[in-house]
C-alpha cells in the first residue's frame, strides 16, 4: 500500500503523525529542496506540502505533476488563507475545460 507524507512546519504537519502519514516537519521551507527526492522517488503515493513549501520546491514539484504517482497536493499551512492551492485548482480546471470558471458565493 502507497505511503502518505507530508511537509511543512511543525505546527501545520504535527496533526499527521497519529493518522499514519510519514510527516517531515521543516524549520524553513527551502530545507524541503533536501527531501525533495525522496519523496518522490516511490515510497509514497500522496505527497502534501504546505503552501510556503510548496513555494520553495515549485520548480522540482512540476517535474512530479504530470505523473500519476506521487500526487503532489498543496494545503494550507497553519495560519494560511489557502491562496495558492485554489490558485493551482484554478488552473487545473481551466486546463481540463479550455476555459476558466468563475466561482461565486451563493447569496443568502
Amino acid at each position: 500500500m502507497a505511503r502518505i507524507a507530508i511537509v511543512g512546519d511543525s505546527t501545520s504537519v504535527a496533526g499527521f503523525r497519529p493518522l499514519g502519514f510519514a510527516v517531515y516537519p521543516v524549520e524553513r521551507p527551502e530545507d524541503a529542496r533536501d527531501l525533495w527526492a525522496g519523496l518522490v522517488g516511490g515510497e509514497y503515493g500522496v505527497v502534501f506540502v504546505t503552501e510556503p513549501v510548496y513555494a520553495a520546491v515549485e520548480d522540482l514539484a512540476a517535474e512530479a505533476i504530470d505523473r500519476p504517482i506521487p500526487a503532489v497536493t498543496i494545503i494550507p499551512g497553519a495560519g494560511s488563507s489557502g491562496g495558492v492551492g485554489g490558485a493551482k485548482i484554478s488552473r487545473a480546471i481551466e486546463r481540463a475545460l479550455g476555459t476558466s470558471m468563475l466561482i461565486r458565493e451563493e447569496e443568502e
